[in-house]
């Protein structure tokens, strides 16, 4: 160090003075130049004056630069990358950040918080990585942070800009020359009346506006598509927001915001965030989401986020949605006074999650999110959803005061159909449970809670593809015999343990009082299930059993059972949940001929089912088993003959009083002479037969 110049230097590099902005007792660290050096970790505090330039800053295990409360400061021409945490960032007064390269820093690329600062002329490309494992928080290229910010002529590649949490702060000027991916940044703020249609945008933020109407825009692979924050009365539609680092949209302490016929696919956080949640904040409200795609999303490896739609707002509808194969739950939910209804949702939920940490906020839809009045979520419409697929559960009433949930179709999910938990004073019927591994759970945290699961009589409950019960008797306590009335006349009895967290497991006595016999809204065929391409085959084959794996009949909501046959035999019948049987008590090397027949939920059995020939494995088929213990004992044999490998221990005479004693050697050379024995016994035989 010379004149206050620090360069050429390699290594982690802390420079401390005492600068305090206001009443600063202790003077010091003033006119600091760091240029030109190769650094690993560079720790500026409570410095004035200092300028940082032409530095490759690389490798930290924390932050590149971090520098607090200082002032005054230029950071320039460096080269900031592969950081483990931020590449740079700081708390400071009057700071200019130009000229920089920086990229592939885990977290954010630049950061920060002050007064005046001055961000320009700076590349940012690949920041916001994350670490597999670890809690993952929205980063980017740059986060906004601060008062009185000018942002210009920046380039992003594969990143963006981040807003404020709740709402980018007044005196930004972002300007027009700030580009993502070759596409202009638009900011708007304070402000009326904003029309964005069918021009090529990079990102686009806006704050504290009302009316504004974005269409027809394609903006991908930043940091965040669209951010509103506090933005009120706003149209957005046929557009798509797709493979961005963080949320595709994030609505933030908004109001009566619509989404329609927009794409919004691949994102690495939430597809659409809508919140702030919790207490003491501008709840966002009056939000509708309808036909509109939201699949894929969440990055594989950080379950913070991911969900396709993540709402905690009010008086919300979400209708005719397509959502599909997203990390956390398709439709994750909070609030008050929301309605969920005409969705399809399917193949949500990654079994690659942490269940236990995470699994109130997976599945198919979810309304575990709560509400700031009373922790829970309160008054939810939930109906004519097509619910399929999802892990592991298709529909969470979670924390709910006040669900009803109707009409809708939920079937083939792996693991529960409809879960119920920490939730009291709704209503759940007329929906059509099928082939789900478990079709109805009702389970606690620490107490019971008790939905009802079917209306006074004869508005009915839920169809059950596993309720097994009859239909031969009427009346609201099922006792007029003498008529059935297409209402179970035993009550289905719900399931009332979730393994894979710590509810309470016990029988609740929770019931669907009138189980359906027939499925809900659906109009009754005579036609079959059909077997259009369908395979039956041999997953396995041992000397007594075969296992069997077909794929599925094809009927308008599912086949509800399958029956296996053994020629013409029918030898066992499962749910249709289970598209496997393992067949037990075969004949070892014996042919067997099998057939699989699908029944759907009017009880209309196929007759084509597939089939397959096979047989079960013989005992003489292990003869390689048998080659392989004789050729060892046969070469061991050999190798002690001629001396090169001792089996036994030579014979010990031992002196005593008693007649001599010989040690006969180990178990070993007992098996051997039997060998050679043996053969020279049936020489000795043959040769001495007349």
């Amino acid at each position: 160090m010379r004149n206050g110049v620090i360069e050429r230097i390699t290594g982690p590099l802390s420079v401390t003075g005492s600068y305090c902005r206001g009443y600063c007792p202790y003077p010091g660290g003033t006119n600091i130049t760091i240029a030109n050096s190769v650094i690993n970790r560079l720790h500026v505090d409570h410095s004035q004056k200092v300028t940082i330039s032409g530095n490759t800053i690389s490798g930290s295990t924390v932050k590149g630069i971090d520098m607090d409360l200082s002032s005054n400061v230029t950071i320039t021409n460096n080269t900031v990358s592969s950081n483990m945490e931020d590449g740079i960032a700081f708390f400071g007064y009057h700071v200019a950040v130009s000229y920089n390269n920086i990229t592939a820093n885990v977290g954010n690329g630049l950061s920060f918080s002050g007064e005046d600062i001055s961000v320009f002329h700076n590349h940012f490309s690949g920041n916001g990585l994350g670490i597999p494992g670890a809690s993952r928080t929205p980063a980017a290229g740059l986060a906004l942070g601060g008062v009185n910010l000018t942002i210009q002529d920046n380039t992003f590649d594969s990143d963006g800009i981040l807003g404020a949490p709740v709402a980018v702060a007044p005196n930004y000027f972002i300007a027009s020359g700030n580009l993502a991916n070759g596409n202009p940044i638009l900011f708007y703020h304070d402000c009326q009346g904003v029309n964005v249609d069918n021009i090529p945008v990079g990102q686009i933020l806006i704050a504290n506006c009302n009316h504004v109407r974005i269409a027809n825009v394609r903006i991908l692979n930043t940091a965040e598509g669209v951010q509103l924050n506090r933005v009120n009365n706003t149209i957005i539609s046929g557009s798509e927001f797709s493979m961005n680092k963080n949320d595709g949209i994030s609505i933030q302490s908004s109001k009566n915001v619509t989404m329609s016929n927009d794409k919004i696919v691949g994102n690495r956080g939430n597809g659409i965030s809508v919140g702030p949640g919790g207490a003491y904040v501008v709840r966002s409200g009056l939000i509708t989401l309808r036909d509109s795609e939201v699949g894929n999303n969440g990055d594989g490896i950080h379950f913070e986020s991911g969900a396709g739609i993540w709402l905690n707002a009010d008086n919300c509808t979400l209708t005719r949605n397509t959502v599909y194969t997203n990390q956390l739950s398709g439709i994750l939910s909070g609030g008050t006074n929301n309605t969920i209804s005409y969705n399809t949702v399917t193949s949500n939920g990654a079994r690659s999650a942490p269940v236990s940490t995470v699994f109130e906020w997976m599945g198919g839809i979810s309304t575990s999110l709560g509400s700031p009045a009373t922790s829970v979520s309160d008054f939810f419409w939930i109906t004519g959803n097509n619910i399929s697929n999802n892990y592991p559960y298709g529909l969470g009433i979670i924390e709910t005061r006040h669900a009803n949930a109707t009409d809708n179709l939920i079937s083939s999910n792996q693991g529960y159909g409809i879960l119920v938990s920490g939730s009291d004073y709704g209503t759940i019927y007329h929906n059509n449970m099928i082939n789900d591994i478990v079709e109805g759970v009702e389970a606690a945290f620490g107490m019971q809670y008790s939905s009802s699961w079917s209306i006074p009589y004869p508005g009915g409950g839920n169809y059950w593809s596993d309720y097994a019960g009859n239909d031969l008797c009427s009346g609201p306590t099922q006792d007029q015999c003498n008529a059935p009335d297409r209402i179970g006349d035993t009550p289905k009895m719900l399931f009332a343990c979730v393994t894979e967290v710590n509810y309470i497991c016990g029988n609740f006595n929770n019931t669907d009082r009138y189980p359906l016999m027939r499925p809900y809204g659906f109009v009754p065929d005579s036609d079959p299930p059909n077997w259009s391409n369908a395979s039956l085959r041999v997953i396995q084959a041992t000397t007594s059993t075969i296992t069997l794996q077909w794929t599925p009949a094809i009927d308008q909501i599912g086949a509800t059972r399958y029956s296996i046959y053994e020629g013409s035999s029918r030898i066992a019948t499962v749910r249709g949940a289970f598209l496997t049987y393992t067949v037990t008590g075969l004949t070892a090397g014996t042919p067997y001929s099998f057939h699989v027949e699908a029944m759907d939920p009017w009880g209309n059995w196929s007759t084509n089912g597939p089939s397959v020939n096979v047989s079960t494995t013989g005992w003489w088929q292990y003869w390689y088993l048998v080659v392989v213990v004789v050729a060892g004992v046969g070469t061991a044999a050999f190798l002690h003959w001629k001396g090169w490998l001792r089996l036994w221990r030579r014979p010990r005479i031992t002196l005593s009083k008693r007649p001599a004693q010989i040690s006969k050697g180990c178990w070993l050379s007992w098996f051997l002479r039997a060998w050679f024995l043996f053969p020279r016994l049936g020489i000795v035989i043959a040769r001495n037969k007349p």
